[in-house]
């Protein structure tokens, strides 16, 4: 196998938009101003799951400064969104559920920042509460109140290669252990932010905001708001980094509404507070995790189930949570492979992309159990991972045959050397 020529690790590679962001001329979302803009705040729901049975928006009416409040009343036709399945309102109406604590309810259009923020913390809300369903286990259980009409499991995926009963059988060592992944947030720099605009003329909407999946984002709002897609126009700023975050759907069908009641340019910025309560999160994991290996070294059965948290709604959850299963093994040649996995709603903060896309959640179960399986085995756990480590003609748990660009056992080795590894069981 040829070695890739070392064209960019170790090198300082010239960055093309370096200058720009050093020198601060680069355009973000938040840096976008118009004329005559209005400014929009989210009045976000008061409790992660309860029926909303009123909303009392009169006291806003009468604040200085507020141009107009758009609730779910005024917008019977928009639809709901979402990356895989729509399944998230726009905004809660009177009798409908809230699944989490960053639903929205109202959209605030005043004149200025300082205005729209006092006045949602003016919008009285009347709600009936239900049982709080915050850990995935209990989502699953029979009598667990349903978060969606259709049930608590979204979705479960099943994985099959070779004979697990022959594998564990083969076993002179077999380790069982379950590990768990906590959420975590992104936390780009720029939080999500946009300013959107309505041609009368063209019924046009154009939106500047931030966005990793700019087509897909257009299709979602067109099919949300009931537009062709020509007549939805994303023009996209710097970034500011996203990492998943920014695959999701965030101002965006907000400030398409408010630029089409108002006719006037609108911009909303989420503080970091409501970039943390209301956007996606990587997928918490519990990994239930089984390793059998021979007392040469040599692995020959994993059984693994996966449940991941989806949260409130299923963003990229379908995916993540499935494709999180298919690396249980990780970089490691494994005979016999059995898998379950569990996409579950909970209460908590719906989840989506995040680095790795379930691939990470899962090094965390494969990694620890080759350290324990090299402890018990008394092998260096470089040696061991060498012994097992993927090569060309590899066979994944789904059956996918490695045809090139395999360099495991290469980059186990030069990290090996750089960390000044001197070898041992312990």
């Amino acid at each position: 196998m040829k070695k890739m020529p070392k064209r960019y690790v170790g090198k300082n590679i010239f960055k093309v938009d370096a200058q720009d962001k050093v020198t601060g001329k680069a355009i973000y979302s938040d840096d976008i101003y118009f004329d005559d803009m209005l400014y929009l705040k989210i009045k976000r729901t008061v409790h992660p799951h309860a029926y909303l049975r009123r909303i009392n928006i009169s006291k806003v009416q009468e604040l200085p400064g507020v141009v107009k409040i758009i609730t779910a009343a005024d917008i019977p036709e928009v639809k709901n969104f979402g990356l895989i399945i729509k399944d998230q309102p726009v905004l809660i109406g009177i009798g409908q559920k809230m699944r989490y604590m960053g639903d929205a309810l109202a959209i605030v259009i005043a004149e200025t920042k300082e205005i729209a923020s006092k006045a949602v913390n003016l919008i009285e809300v009347e709600v009936e509460e239900l049982e709080i369903v915050s850990d995935p286990l209990r989502a699953m259980e029979k009598d667990a109140p349903l978060i969606h009409q259709d049930g608590n499991i979204l979705a479960t995926h099943y994985l099959e290669k070779g004979d697990i009963k022959k594998g564990f059988a083969e076993a002179d060592v077999i380790v069982e252990n379950e590990y768990r992944t906590s959420f975590l947030d992104q936390v780009p720099l720029q939080v999500e932010a946009g300013v959107g605009f309505y041609n009368e003329e063209s019924k046009v909407i154009k939106i500047w905001a931030a966005t990793q999946w700019l087509h897909d984002t257009q299709a979602d709002i067109a099919q949300s708001l009931g537009f062709p897609k020509e007549k939805i126009r994303i023009i996209q700023p710097v970034i500011g980094g996203a990492f998943g975050k920014k695959e999701d759907i965030s101002v965006h069908i907000h400030l398409a509404l408010a630029a089409m009641a108002t006719k006037r340019p609108v911009k909303l910025t989420y503080t970091r507070e409501e970039s943390m309560i209301a956007q996606s999160k990587r997928h918490p994991f519990i990994i239930r995790m089984k390793t059998g290996v021979t007392k040469k070294g040599y692995l020959t059965a994993c059984q693994v189930e996966v449940i991941g948290d989806t949260g409130a709604y299923a963003s990229s959850g379908l995916a993540v949570v499935h494709k999180g299963m298919y690396h249980c093994t990780g970089p490691y040649n494994v005979d016999n492979v059995k898998g379950v996995a569990y996409t579950v709603y909970t209460n908590n903060t719906y989840c989506g992309a995040m680095r790795g896309f379930g691939a990470t959640q899962m090094a965390f179960a494969y990694e620890s159990q080759m350290d324990i399986l090299a402890r018990k085995l008394e092998i260096d756990p470089i040696q061991f991972r060498l012994r097992n480590a993927y090569g060309i003609g590899s066979s994944t748990p789904n059956s996918q045959i490695l045809t090139h660009s395999v360099g495991v056992k290469e980059t186990i080795k030069e990290a090996a050397e750089i960390a000044g590894w001197k070898g041992g069981s312990r």
